[in-house]
C-alpha cells in the first residue's frame, strides 16, 4: 500500500505538459537495437539511517525545479513564481526576486553572471546572479515555460502554445528566440511547425530543440514528435526529425549523437550532422533526464534501474538496481570525479562508479523530492515539495 501511494504521488507531480500528453506506440518502421543481458546487475542497497542536513532553509514555495549552482550561490525557483539565491556553503539567503507577475519556475537557468527565465505574460528576464537586480527584460509576446539555454553571448528561449495556465492551441507555432545576453536585444526568431518547444541544447554551431505538433486531419490532441537542429548564427534549419513518440521530454547531445526521449519511453539516437535515426533503446518505463560522459548515456527509469548505455550503438554497458522502496531516479544525474550522483523520489541519494555501476555512496534524507539535486564541494543540495532546501554532506 505504501508503494502504491508513492507511485500515485509521483505521477501526480509530473509537470502538467507531461500529464496531458497521450502515450503513442513507437513507430513500427524503426528498428530497435537488440539489448544484451548485462553480465551483472548491481543489487539494491539495504535501507540507510536518515542523515541530518548540514544546513536547511525554508523557501517561499514548493521546489519543483532542480536548483542551479552559480558560483558560490544556489539559484532556486519556487512554484509560487519567486527566484531565490542562497549561499551554497551555508544556506544563508542572499537575494530574492518576487515580481508581480510570476516567474515560470521550470524556465529558469543560470550561469556565473546571470539568471534568466520566462515570466507570465510573455516576457523574458535576465537578472544579475550576484545581486538579483534586473539586467534587462524582453517582451516575447509568447510564454516561455521550459528552461532557456545560455551561452556567454546569447540567451535562447523556447516558447509554447500549451502549458500551465494556457489554452492549448494546436494551430499556433512555437518559436525559438535568440537574444543578446548582455543587452536583451533581439537577434533572431525561428518560427517552427510545433506548438510546443522544450529545453534547447547547444552543440557547437548547432542548437537543438524538440516538442510536439498536431497532424492535420487527425483528432485534436493526437501528439506527434518533431526535433529541430538550427544554426546558432541565424536560426536557419539544418534538419528536422519526425516520429510518433509523443511529447518530447528531453533532447541532449553526446559527441556526434543526438538523443531524445518522449512519451513513448524510448531513447532515440540521431546523427548530429543529418538527423538520421541511429538506434533506439526502449526500457518501457518513465524515464528522466540523462547525463553524458566518455561516450556513455546515464539515466534512470521507472523499473528502479539506473543504467549506462553506449551512445554510439545503444548497447547496455551496466545496470544498477536502486532501493525498491525509493521508486526511481529523478532529475539529471550529476557526474563528479567518475561518480554518478542522483536522488530518488523518496529522498535517497546515490553515488555509482561511472565505469562499473558499482555503488559508492548511499544515504537517506527522509524527504520526498520531485526533482534532482546539485553538487557543491562536499554537499548534495536538494529541494522538496514543502519548500525546504537542504544540504547533505557526502564526503
Amino acid at each position: 500500500m505504501q508503494r502504491l501511494v508513492l507511485i500515485v504521488f509521483f505521477v501526480l507531480t509530473i509537470w502538467p505538459l507531461e500529464a496531458c500528453a497521450p502515450k503513442p506506440t513507437p513507430t513500427p518502421n524503426f528498428h530497435t537495437q537488440p539489448q544484451p543481458t548485462p553480465s551483472a546487475v548491481s543489487p539494491s542497497p539495504s535501507k540507510a539511517e536518515i542523515a541530518s542536513p548540514a544546513w536547511a532553509v525554508q523557501l517561499s514555495g514548493a521546489i519543483n525545479s532542480t536548483p542551479i549552482i552559480s558560483g558560490d550561490l544556489v539559484i532556486v525557483a519556487t512554484a509560487d513564481g519567486v527566484v531565490h539565491a542562497v549561499q551554497a556553503g551555508t544556506g544563508e539567503s542572499v537575494w530574492m526576486f518576487s515580481p508581480k507577475t510570476r516567474v515560470w519556475d521550470a524556465s529558469v537557468n543560470a550561469d556565473e553572471t546571470r539568471v534568466c527565465a520566462g515570466m507570465e505574460g510573455g516576457q523574458i528576464i535576465c537578472l544579475d546572479a550576484l545581486t538579483g537586480q534586473t539586467l534587462w527584460i524582453f517582451d516575447a509576446g509568447q510564454e516561455v515555460q521550459s528552461r532557456v539555454a545560455l551561452t556567454p553571448d546569447r540567451v535562447y528561449a523556447p516558447t509554447t502554445q500549451a502549458g500551465t495556465g494556457l489554452e492549448t492551441n494546436f494551430n499556433e507555432s512555437a518559436s525559438l528566440i535568440a537574444l543578446d545576453a548582455a543587452t536583451g536585444e533581439f537577434v533572431w526568431e525561428a518560427v517552427t511547425e510545433n506548438y510546443i518547444l522544450r529545453r534547447p541544447v547547444i552543440a557547437g554551431e548547432i542548437i537543438l530543440t524538440g516538442g510536439a505538433f498536431q497532424v492535420e486531419g487527425q483528432a485534436a490532441g493526437t501528439i506527434e514528435t518533431r526535433i529541430y537542429a538550427l544554426n546558432t548564427e541565424d536560426g536557419s534549419v539544418r534538419w528536422k526529425y519526425e516520429s510518433n513518440d509523443g511529447l518530447v521530454r528531453w533532447v541532449d547531445v553526446s559527441g556526434e549523437t543526438v538523443v531524445f526521449s518522449a512519451a513513448s519511453e524510448t531513447v532515440n539516437a540521431l546523427g548530429l550532422a543529418d538527423g538520421k535515426l541511429l538506434w533506439q533503446f526502449g526500457p518501457g518505463y518513465w524515464m528522466q533526464f540523462p547525463a553524458m560522459q566518455n561516450g556513455n548515456i546515464f539515466f534512470g527509469s521507472g523499473d528502479e534501474l539506473f543504467q549506462a548505455v553506449n551512445a554510439s550503438n545503444g548497447q547496455v554497458v551496466w545496470q544498477h538496481e536502486i532501493n525498491m522502496s525509493s521508486l526511481n531516479q529523478i532529475g539529471r544525474p550529476l557526474i563528479q570525479e567518475n561518480r554518478i550522483w542522483f536522488n530518488s523520489v523518496t529522498g535517497e541519494v546515490y553515488a555509482l562508479d561511472a565505469a562499473t555501476g558499482g555503488q559508492v555512496k548511499y544515504l537517506s534524507t527522509g524527504r520526498t523530492s520531485r526533482v534532482g539535486g546539485v553538487l557543491y564541494q562536499n554537499l548534495y543540495i536538494m529541494g522538496d515539495p514543502d519548500g525546504n532546501l537542504s544540504a547533505y554532506e557526502i564526503e
